[in-house]
């Protein structure tokens, strides 16, 4: 039975290999790199035995990382021998890619005018996608920043929205889009329900530039956005479902229902 020093190492080896592979690397890749990066300069066949690997294939796993920029081959006498660059270069490398993605982002950006310019017309018809799953809830809210007006109208309950017994990885992601959306200038216009974590939302309103009417002991357990020619449905408390409806006609008809609501409903108070 392993102790609980073993048990520990063994944990934060999987995270390290993890992390790595969060760079790019394959599984056996992290591996090798991290028995090289423990054992220093060393021949193939020593990283090999190490790692558990044959040394046909070990040769082929160093290629790709000496590929990748991670490490270096020198010979000594009439061996070659492989060594690792400094772990910040992996700091390194994730900057490089920010740089390189940032430039792509702002080419894009750029002819994206005229890409929408020569889309057919006759593909223009209403879009219904079905999301699922933390990731899908993530898609729908990425997508309400990429809409050019700065305004999402909003109907549902805030103690829906960041369900922390059901999903504390999507709790804290929303609140980091919350704040993301408000930097963005975009303006969060809800008629929500009255609880403790609408009372929260109401709190940071204006860091989050959130304006809020009140509607009281209604059951608004899903989610409902509307921006652009869009209406995102969410139900993030129960089984993370989402749907994305893209049709003209719908959005007006649910922003008009949400506008003559508004008028007649009052201001969120403590």
């Amino acid at each position: 039975m392993l102790s609980p020093l073993c048990d520990n190492m063994a944990a934060n080896h999987s995270t390290t290999t993890t992390a790595l592979q969060g760079l790019g690397l394959s599984e056996v890749e992290a591996g090798v790199y991290l028995t090289l990066l423990e054992l220093g300069s060393q021949p193939a066949s020593v990283v090999a035995k190490k790692s558990g690997l044959k040394r046909g294939h070990t040769y082929n796993v160093l290629a790709e990382l000496i590929a990748k920029g991670i490490v270096q081959e020198y010979e000594k006498g009439s061996v070659k021998y492989f060594t690792c660059l400094a772990p910040q270069i992996l700091v390194t490398m994730l900057e490089q890619r920010a740089l390189e993605l940032d430039t792509r982002k702002k080419r894009l950006l750029e002819v994206l005018p005229e890409l929408e310019h020569m889309r057919n017309p006759s593909i223009l018809q209403p879009k219904v996608r079905f999301f699922s799953g933390l990731d899908g809830i993530r898609q729908i809210y990425e997508d309400t920043l990429r809409e050019p007006k700065k305004e999402i109208l909003a109907i549902g309950d805030f103690e829906h929205y960041f369900p922390r017994e059901h999903s504390v990885e999507l709790n804290d992601w929303i609140w980091n889009y919350c704040s993301r959306r408000a930097k963005r200038g975009i303006t969060y216009v809800g008629i929500v329900n009255k609880s403790p974590t609408s009372d929260l939302a109401f709190k940071k309103r204006k860091a989050e530039r959130r304006v809020l009417k009140m509607v009281k002991n209604a059951d608004l357990s899903v989610e409902i956005n509307i921006y652009g020619n869009k209406v995102a449905i969410i139900s993030s408390s129960h089984d993370m479902v989402g749907l994305l409806i893209e049709d003209k006609p719908t959005a007006d008809t649910l922003r008009n229902f949400h506008q003559a609501m508004w008028k007649k409903l009052p201001d969120y108070s403590l």
